[in-house]
C-alpha cells in the first residue's frame, strides 16, 4: 500500500533485527558521593568487625593462653612430667628401630639380629660430637676481620632514614609543611641542613645539569610523596605505644616502597586516612574498594584463627567460672595418653629386647639307629 508521498509502508519500517544507531552521542557525568559515602560505611563496618575479632584474638593470646598454661602445670605437673618423660623414651627407641631397619634394607644384614648387633657397635664406637657451646664462638674468618661492614663506624654514624626524620622534625618547628614543598626544593634544603646543621661535607655539583630524578607529577614523584606521609604517621620513633597492627602496616609500606608499587602505596595511604577518619576527596572510590577488599581479607583470615582457637581447652579460660569439670575432663584424656605411650613403649621394649638376646643354642641332632628284623 502506498502512501501520499509515493512510497509503500513496509520501506518506512526497519529491517528485523537491525537496530538504529543514535545519531548523538554525550558524555554522562555520574554523582560519585552516593557511591562514596557507601563505600566509607562499608569500610567502617569492616574495620568494626575486624577490630572486634582482633580484641578477641588479643584477650586469648594475652589472657586465657597464659592463664590455661599456670593452671595445667599447678594442676597436672606430675602427670604432664611422666608424659613428656615417656615421649622421649618413645623418641629414642622410635629412632633405634627405624636405623635397624635401614640396616637391613641397605646393609646387607641377613637377619634383625645382626643388624641390631651392627647398629650397636657402629653407636659403642663412634666418636664424641664436639659440643659447640662449650668453645666459645668461633673465630672470625680473615674476611670478616677486613670487611669494613663490622667496623663501629657505621653505627655511630646517623643513618640518612633519621637525618631526613630530625630534618622533617625542624621544619615542622619551623612552621613549614614537607608535603607542600617541591622535590627540588626539599632536596636543597635538605642538604643545606646536612651541611650546616650535622657538618656534613656538601657533595660536589655535576659535571653537567642532570633533570630531577623525580619531578613532581611524575609517577616516582608520587611515590616519594605517599611515603613521606607514611612515615609520619607509621614510623615507630613516633608513635608512643608499640602496636603490633601498625609495625605491620609500617612493614607492608616498606615492602611496597622498595618495589615501587604506586597502588599498593596509595591503598596503605587510604587505608591510614579511613582509619584516622581523615578520608576526604583525595580518596579515590578505587581506592577505598580496594581498602574494603583489603579489611574483608583480613577479617576472614582472623575468623579461620579464631575458629580454630575455639577449639582449644584454653578458650575463655579466664573467664571461666566452672573449672573442676574441666580438670576432670582434662585429667581423664591425659591419663589415657600416659597410657596409651607406656603401652607403645613396652611394645618396642620388647621388639628390642628380641634382638638383643642371642639365639638359642640348637641341639645336637639324635642319630637313631635302624631296627633290624631277623627274616
Amino acid at each position: 500500500m502506498k502512501n501520499s508521498k509515493g512510497t509503500t509502508a513496509s520501506a518506512n519500517r526497519p529491517a528485523f533485527g537491525r537496530k538504529q544507531r543514535p545519531k548523538e552521542r554525550r558524555l554522562i557525568l555520574l554523582d560519585q558521593e552516593p557511591l562514596r559515602r557507601h563505600a566509607s560505611s562499608e569500610c567502617s563496618r569492616a574495620m568494626a568487625r575486624l577490630e572486634q575479632a582482633r580484641a578477641e584474638w588479643k584477650r586469648f593470646e594475652r589472657e586465657d593462653k597464659p592463664a590455661f598454661g599456670r593452671w595445667m602445670a599447678v594442676t597436672f605437673g606430675t602427670l604432664l612430667t611422666r608424659i613428656r618423660e615417656i615421649e622421649n623414651l618413645l623418641q629414642q627407641k622410635e629412632a633405634l628401630v627405624h636405623e635397624v631397619e635401614m640396616e637391613m634394607a641397605f646393609g646387607g644384614a641377613r637377619s634383625e639380629r645382626s643388624a641390631f648387633a651392627r647398629v650397636q657397635k657402629r653407636r659403642d664406637y663412634s666418636p664424641p660430637v664436639a659440643d659447640p657451646c662449650a668453645g666459645g664462638p668461633p673465630p672470625p674468618h680473615g674476611d670478616e676481620r677486613e670487611d669494613p661492614r663490622f667496623s663501629d663506624k657505621d653505627a655511630e654514624e646517623m643513618s640518612e632514614f633519621e637525618q631526613e626524620l630530625l630534618f622533617e622534625e625542624l621544619l615542622s618547628v619551623l612552621g613549614m609543611d614537607p608535603d607542600r614543598m617541591s622535590d627540588k626544593q626539599y632536596a636543597r634544603m635538605f642538604r643545606e641542613f646536612k651541611a650546616r646543621v650535622l657538618g656534613e661535607a656538601p657533595p660536589e655539583p655535576p659535571p653537567q645539569l642532570q633533570p630531577d630524578p623525580a619531578p613532581p607529577g611524575t609517577e616516582q614523584g608520587r611515590i616519594k610523596e605517599i611515603y613521606r606521609v607514611l612515615v609520619r604517621r607509621l614510623h615507630p620513633d613516633t608513635r608512643a605505644e608499640s602496636d603490633p597492627e601498625v609495625s605491620m602496616l609500617w612493614h607492608e609500606v616498606q615492602e611496597a616502597y622498595n618495589g615501587g608499587n604506586l597502588d599498593r602505596l596509595e591503598m596503605l595511604l587510604a587505608l591510614t586516612d579511613i582509619q584516622s577518619n581523615t578520608a576526604g576527596e583525595h580518596t579515590s572510590l578505587f581506592q577505598m574498594r580496594s581498602v574494603l577488599a583489603e579489611l574483608r581479607g583480613a577479617f576472614n583470615a582472623l575468623q579461620r584463627n579464631l575458629r580454630a582457637a575455639r577449639k582449644e581447652p584454653a578458650w575463655g579460660f579466664a573467664r571461666l567460672a566452672d573449672r573442676p569439670a574441666l580438670e576432670k575432663r582434662l585429667r581423664r584424656q591425659l591419663q589415657s595418653d600416659l597410657a596409651w605411650h607406656e603401652d607403645q613403649l613396652q611394645r618396642l621394649e620388647a621388639l628390642i629386647a628380641g634382638w638383643s638376646t642371642p639365639p638359642k643354642p640348637r641341639g645336637k641332632p639324635v642319630h637313631r639307629t635302624q631296627a633290624h628284623f631277623p627274616f
